[in-house]
């Protein structure tokens, strides 16, 4: 709610927010799963199952309606969640090796150094976003209602897990190291302006 403080003007209910909202509430059934899993598998993968169309949806509604720093808080809090549940509730079934919750826990790392070093997050590169997605079917599978599909997600989970692990720590390495090039511009007594780091190393060096 800090960000509909910050600008009261926002609407909530918007038709992205409510998607998003909805997508959040997925996250909470599979925490629900998390607690209870042999109550919950099937409700668990239908949940699992809406988390890819509405977060694509919501996008394209945020792009129709014009985006909003609430909107783009509530996504990233709501996919905070569903990646941190999912992943939870499929190990808890009993199908998902425990290498499977790993980058669900080492990802929150990343907004921790973007808070503490003030920089942007770094844009994932395109063998991310398939690792990303590697690791996304391999817990889909494993709460599936077929045992055919939760072989298949087992064997790929510690593909999926040690790509992402991979990816996230790339991601870290990369915070870490704009966050040491920002300190060395603000040195030289140059503000570093986001998107134009070469700019400012030039101006510093001048």
């Amino acid at each position: 709610m800090a960000a509909h403080y910050l600008q009261p003007h926002q609407r909530i209910l918007t038709r992205a927010n409510l998607l998003t909202l909805s997508r959040a509430g997925s996250a909470g059934l599979l925490a629900g799963t998390t607690a209870a899993p042999r109550v919950g598998r099937r409700i668990a993968w239908m949940a699992l199952l809406w988390g890819g169309p509405s977060d694509w949806l919501d996008g394209r509604l945020t792009r129709l309606d014009g985006p909003t720093s609430l909107s783009a808080l509530l996504d990233i809090e709501a996919d905070s969640w569903l990646s941190l549940w999912a992943p939870a509730a499929a190990y808890r079934a009993g199908d998902l090796p425990a290498l499977g919750l790993l980058p669900p826990v080492v990802r929150y790392v990343i907004p921790g150094l973007l808070v503490r070093y003030r920089c942007p997050r770094p844009t994932e590169r395109p063998w991310q976003r398939i690792a990303a997605g590697v690791q996304a079917v391999a817990v889909a599978l494993t709460l599936a209602p077929a045992s055919g599909l939760r072989r298949l997600g087992r064997t790929m989970a510690p593909i999926g897990a040690i790509g992402q692990t991979t990816s996230v720590a790339a991601t870290i390495r990369r915070t870490l190291h704009a966050a040491a090039r920002d300190a060395f511009i603000r040195s030289k007594g140059v503000a570093p302006v986001f998107g134009d780091h070469q700019a400012a190393r030039d101006r510093a060096s001048a």
